[in-house]
C-alpha cells in the first residue's frame, strides 16, 4: 500500500511538473492580442528556431507567407518575431511609418564589444546624429562624385594586374576581391590603401570575414541567452567577440590616435580627420551633439569597413557566378563595352548613361544575388498598429527583401537571370519601385551610391580585360549560395582569360 501512495505521489508530482512547464512554454510562446498570425508549433525555448535552422529561412518565410499572409510573426526562443513581406508592406512600414520602425533591436553581445555604439546598431538621436555626420562627411569625400570614381579606377588598376599574373589558370577571386574592395573603403577612412599581401591587412580582412559569418552562425545565442553559459565556444560567441575587439582596438584605434595627433596640423583628407573635426566642433557649442566623440567614431568606422568591404565583394563574385553560367550575358557587356569604350582606355564613370546593358546586368546581379536578403533587424520602440495588427513594444521586425526581389507579381519571371528586365522598350534603363536590393527608408544602405559605383567600375573593366571561363574540367560554381548575414557564393573557380595580350599596358 505505501509502494503504491508513493507511486501515485511521483506520477502527481510529474503530473504537476509537466503541467507547470507547459504552462510556462505556453505563455513564453502564446502570441499577444492582435498579433499577426503565424505557425504555433513552437518548441518550448526554442520557439521556432529549429525550423529554420533546419530550412533555408527564405523558403520558410516563403512557405509561411503563403499561409499566414504578409504579415505574420514566430518565436524565436521567447522573443516575438514579426516578418514583413512584399513591397507595400515594407514600404509602409519602412518609409510611411518610419518613425516606429526604424529603431534597433538591443543585443547583449554588443554591449560586451562596444556598448552599442557605431551607426549600425544605435537608434534614435545617437544614430541620427552618426549618420548625418558620416553622410556629410561622405559627401564631402567625393561619394557620388568623380573625384572618387577615379581613386576606385586607381584601386581596380593594382587588382586588374594581380589577375593577369595568373595567365589565365584557375583561381579564386574571393580575397584578392575583398582586398582590393576594402582598399578603397580604407582609402576613405584612413587615408592610405594597403598593398595585398600586407600581413596585418590580410589578418584583419580575414578577421572580418569571421565576424560576419559567427554573426549568422551564433545568432542563435542572441535569442537563447542562457547558452552563452555552456562550457566552451560552440556558437562562436567568444571568438565573434574577440575578433570585433582585435579589429577595433588593433587596427582602426591605431589610425584614430594618429589622427587625433596630428589634429592640429589641420588635415582633413580622410573620414577620421573629417570627424574629428566634428567631435571639436560639437564640443565647443551649447547644441553641439553628445554622441559625436571618439567612441562613437571607432565603432562607425568599423561598421563602414565591415558593411563597405563584403557586400559590395560578394556582388562581384555573383556577377562572376552568373557570367559562369550564363556567358551570352558576359558577351553582351563585352561587346555594349567595346562598341561605347573601345579598347584603349578603361571604363569611366561618364560611360556609365552609354552601357545600358552593363548597367542592367548589374541591377539583375543585385536582384538575383540578392547579397542581404533579410537586411538588418529592427525593432518597435512602443506598441504599434500596423496593417490591421497590434505588434507589441520590443518585437523583432524583419524586413524580407527576398520577398520583394524574387516577387512573382513584379518581376515574372524571378527565378530567371535576364538583365533586359532592366531596360525599358525605348533602350533606356528602368528602375522599378520594387528594386530595393539597398533595403529602404531611414536605414537604406548608407554607402549604396559608392556601392553601385564600385560595381560599375569593377565589372565594366573587368569584362573588357577579361573573358571568365569555367576551369578546364568544366566545374560550375554552386547558384545555391550560402545563407548568413549576407547571402554570398560558395568558394568558385575560374580563369580569368585575357582578351588581347597588349590590353593590360593600355591601364598604365
Amino acid at each position: 500500500m505505501t509502494s503504491l501512495l508513493e507511486m501515485l505521489d511521483i506520477n502527481t508530482g510529474l503530473a504537476l511538473g509537466v503541467g507547470v512547464l507547459s504552462l510556462l512554454w505556453w505563455f513564453s510562446v502564446r502570441r499577444p492580442a492582435g498579433a499577426p498570425p503565424g505557425p504555433w508549433l513552437a518548441v518550448p525555448l526554442l520557439g521556432h528556431l529549429l525550423l529554420l535552422m533546419m530550412k533555408d529561412p527564405r523558403e520558410q518565410f516563403a512557405a509561411w507567407r503563403r499561409q499566414y499572409g504578409d504579415v505574420f510573426s514566430l518565436y524565436l526562443g521567447s522573443q516575438l518575431v514579426v516578418v514583413l513581406n512584399g513591397y507595400k508592406v515594407i514600404k509602409d512600414a519602412l518609409v510611411k511609418n518610419a518613425d516606429v520602425f526604424s529603431h534597433r533591436p538591443h543585443v547583449f553581445i554588443l554591449d560586451i564589444i562596444t556598448d552599442s555604439k557605431g551607426i549600425s546598431d544605435t537608434s534614435g538621436p545617437a544614430w541620427k546624429d552618426q549618420r548625418k555626420v558620416s553622410l556629410d562627411i561622405l559627401r564631402e569625400l567625393g561619394m557620388g562624385k568623380n573625384v572618387l570614381a577615379v581613386k576606385v579606377q586607381e584601386e581596380i588598376k593594382e587588382y586588374i594586374r594581380v589577375i593577369s599574373e595568373s595567365q589565365g589558370q584557375p583561381l579564386d577571386l574571393t580575397h584578392l576581391t575583398q582586398a582590393s574592395v576594402s582598399n578603397n573603403i580604407c582609402s576613405i577612412l584612413f587615408g592610405k590603401r594597403f598593398e595585398y599581401d600586407d600581413d596585418v591587412f590580410r589578418n584583419n580582412l580575414r578577421l572580418i570575414d569571421a565576424i560576419i559569418h559567427d554573426a549568422g552562425a551564433g545568432s542563435a545565442v542572441v535569442f537563447l541567452p542562457f547558452l552563452r553559459h555552456l562550457p566552451g565556444d560552440c556558437f562562436k560567441l567568444q571568438r565573434f567577440v574577440d575578433n570585433s575587439r582585435l579589429v577595433l582596438q588593433k587596427f582602426i584605434k591605431p589610425f584614430v590616435d594618429e589622427h587625433n595627433y596630428r589634429y592640429e596640423e589641420g588635415s582633413e583628407d580622410d573620414f577620421i580627420d573629417a570627424y574629428i573635426r566634428e567631435i571639436h566642433h560639437h564640443r565647443n557649442r551649447m547644441s553641439g551633439s553628445p554622441h559625436i566623440n571618439n567612441v562613437n567614431l571607432l565603432k562607425t568606422v568599423f561598421d563602414i569597413l565591415g558593411g563597405g568591404t563584403d557586400t559590395t565583394a560578394t556582388a562581384i563574385l555573383w556577377a562572376l557566378v552568373y557570367f559562369l553560367h550564363h556567358p551570352d550575358v558576359q558577351d553582351k557587356c563585352y561587346e555594349e563595352i567595346h562598341r561605347v569604350v573601345g579598347t584603349e582606355r578603361a571604363p569611366t564613370i561618364q560611360d556609365r548613361p552609354q552601357l545600358v546593358y552593363m548597367e542592367a546586368v548589374i541591377m539583375e546581379v543585385l536582384r538575383y544575388g540578392n547579397v542581404a536578403p533579410l537586411s538588418l533587424p529592427h525593432t518597435t520602440p512602443c506598441d504599434v498598429e500596423f496593417g490591421g495588427y497590434t505588434i507589441p513594444k520590443g518585437t523583432l521586425v524583419i524586413p524580407n527583401l527576398d520577398s520583394v526581389m524574387r516577387d512573382p507579381e513584379t518581376w515574372g519571371d524571378p527565378d530567371r537571370l535576364r538583365p533586359e528586365r532592366f531596360i525599358g522598350e525605348d533602350g533606356k534603363l528602368w528602375r522599378p519601385e520594387e528594386f530595393i536590393p539597398f533595403s529602404t527608408g531611414r536605414r537604406i544602405c548608407l554607402g549604396e551610391t559608392l556601392a553601385r559605383m564600385e560595381l560599375f567600375l569593377y565589372l565594366s573593366t573587368m569584362v573588357q580585360q577579361f573573358r571568365f571561363l569555367p576551369p578546364e574540367t568544366g566545374e560550375l560554381p554552386s547558384l545555391q549560395g550560402l545563407m548568413g548575414i549576407i547571402h554570398c557564393p560558395e568558394h568558385f573557380k575560374l580563369r580569368a582569360v585575357p582578351r588581347m595580350c597588349s590590353k593590360i599596358e593600355t591601364f598604365e
